[in-house]
């Protein structure tokens, strides 16, 4: 999931990571893990995380006659850091 990185000004960077859309379930611990480890590096860097938000950008359609509305097969975590 490699992140895509945009110059926020004053220190802080957004940093947009989508992960690949393989047509099931996603897994939340699989894709956060990876965050962290990117964020590990950067608080090395002296960077630290000031805020974070999740968009969903795929959702499977519901299965006729199941209940529930389907789930999220891709989605994209935006993630603020700033310099420590």
């Amino acid at each position: 999931m490699p992140p895509t990185e945009f110059n926020a000004g004053n220190g802080q960077s957004i940093v947009v990571y989508v992960s690949p859309d393989t047509g099931s379930e996603i897994d939340p611990t699989a894709i956060y893990g990876q965050i962290a480890q990117d964020a590990a590096l950067r608080a090395a860097a002296g960077q630290r995380i000031v805020s974070l938000a999740a968009v969903p950008t795929r959702h499977a359609a519901a299965f006729v006659g199941r209940t529930g509305s389907g789930y999220e097969t891709k989605f994209a975590v935006a993630v603020v850091y700033a310099q420590s």
